[in-house]
């Protein structure tokens, strides 16, 4: 692997975890909230949690697209790479769905808990941006 690629790698992996990190701060500030409301139960928890795993893993999903989005592009298949990226964010945002909908249906989550990290997600990828743009 070149060492171009591999700094992107190590660089899009710290984001990530920059990004958790700011999920999990999120989801105890969440549960912070229903716990002053006096509503934090078992499906508060657990609808936080497939959240909170699941906004993580859309975020790491859309770092794995862009990458190889990106080695097809530099090999001069600019429309594979175009495939790519609209077969990732499909199969991501069904994937999501599925998740949120099973999630809701079985009546073990909380649909709130579930939706708040979700619903932060491009709030925190600004405020990791900020972080990004003060270090680098």
């Amino acid at each position: 692997m070149e060492p171009s690629k591999s700094n992107d790698i190590r660089q899009t992996l710290r984001e990530l975890l920059i990004y958790a990190a700011m999920q999990l701060v999120c989801l105890g500030l969440t549960f912070g909230v229903f716990a002053l409301l006096h509503k934090l139960t078992g499906k508060v928890l657990l609808g936080g949690a497939v959240g909170c795993l699941t906004a993580v893993g859309n975020y790491a999903m859309t770092a794995v697209g862009v990458f190889r989005a990106a080695d097809k592009a530099e090999a001069g298949d600019v429309a594979g790479a175009r495939r790519v990226i609209t077969t990732s964010q499909t199969l991501r945002y069904l994937g999501m769905i599925a998740i949120l909908v099973i999630g809701a249906k079985s009546g073990y989550c909380d649909v709130i808990a579930m939706l708040v990290p979700l619903l932060l997600s491009r709030i925190l990828i600004y405020a990791g941006e900020l972080f990004r743009r003060k270090e680098g």
